[in-house]
């Protein structure tokens, strides 16, 4: 077999592991990795498409526990963001971008693994709206629309099983913009195509495992906010070491 099908496959397993434990995690995890093993424009339509492909098992089984109107507003608040975003990236500089939301990323996890409660005893439309504002404008204008969501569910006052259905609701409905793009810009190539075909039973694989060590997790009690602003801490800090210049 092929090395590069081989390393494709255990990094896609990888991430499809982390996004089944987690709800997210699968271009953050797949994305940097891939591009050490395929062209980048190779790598992001690899990524994306199986982080397309994770959420719809996950939103299936979780179904009942989506807060839908909330993952809803969230994909509203996104869509005319998108418009900023692109100003930004054509009139700022995209490390200034990434050092903010890596700084507001550290803050957050820090203080909500410290305290004792969510950070909103309700849902409130207006904060909503404006996370998903926030994640257009990041996805529009560095590509990295997960982290205001990420952060906004584990800080809401929902369960583990709330919190994760609903993240993988929006990545769902918000990823379909992307797959499109793709499929426009040409990238779906027979090289990609295949690539993908030779890394989905991998994919199977470590989604699987994700999901059965989320049950675990809910089994043990083992708290899932912690991990996800652990996790989120993390994201922030690469962020920050990443973008600024010493």
């Amino acid at each position: 077999m092929d090395m590069t099908v081989v390393l494709v496959s255990l990094i896609i397993a990888l991430g499809g592991f982390t996004q089944g434990l987690t709800g997210f995690g699968l271009a953050l995890v797949s994305v940097p990795l891939l591009s050490m093993v395929v062209d980048a424009k190779m790598a992001v339509p690899i990524a994306g498409i199986f982080g397309w492909l994770v959420t719809f098992p996950i939103v299936w089984k979780m179904r009942h526990s989506i807060q839908y109107k909330a993952g809803l507003i969230l994909v509203a608040g996104s869509l005319p963001a998108s418009i900023v975003g692109a100003k930004l990236l054509a009139s700022l500089p995209s490390q200034y971008i990434l050092i903010t939301m890596g700084v507001v990323l550290i803050a957050s996890s820090i203080h909500s693994m410290r305290s004792t409660k969510p950070a909103f005893s309700k849902t409130s439309v207006p904060v909503t709206v404006g996370t998903g504002f926030a994640s257009g404008v990041l996805g529009a204008s560095v590509g990295e629309a997960g982290p205001p969501v990420i952060a906004y569910t584990s800080m809401q006052p929902w369960t583990a099983d709330q919190a994760k259905s609903t993240l993988v609701f929006f990545f769902m409905l918000q990823m379909i913009g992307a797959i499109v793009s793709f499929w426009n810009e040409g990238l779906f190539t027979p090289d990609v195509n295949s690539l993908v075909v030779s890394a989905m039973p991998a994919f199977l694989v470590g989604m699987t495992g994700g999901m059965v060590g989320y049950h675990f997790l809910q089994k043990y009690k083992i708290n899932y906010h912690h991990i996800v602003h652990g996790l989120l801490l993390v994201i922030g800090c690469v962020l920050v070491l990443k973008n600024v210049s010493f």
